[in-house]
């Protein structure tokens, strides 16, 4: 993965120049990636993290749920 980040630094501003670069960064999910890929994960783990997220996701939607209907 290739990610051709260019930022332009005006005068001494170096430091906004660095936020804007953190944030084009933070976009393109590279942090994310990076750390993912930090070490190997066994397949098996990564079905398992899978179906976990899935899974919290599905509970997180349901209490948002529930609580909607509550309050109707």
């Amino acid at each position: 993965m290739a990610v051709n980040a260019i930022v332009r630094v005006d005068g001494d501003n170096v430091d906004h120049a660095l936020k804007l670069l953190k944030k084009k960064i933070e976009r393109e999910g590279l942090i994310r990636e990076i750390k993912k890929h930090a070490y190997y994960e066994k397949p098996t783990e990564v079905r398992r993290k899978k179906l976990l997220k899935a899974r919290r996701k599905q509970q997180k939607l349901q209490r948002k749920l529930q609580k909607s209907y509550k309050n109707a």
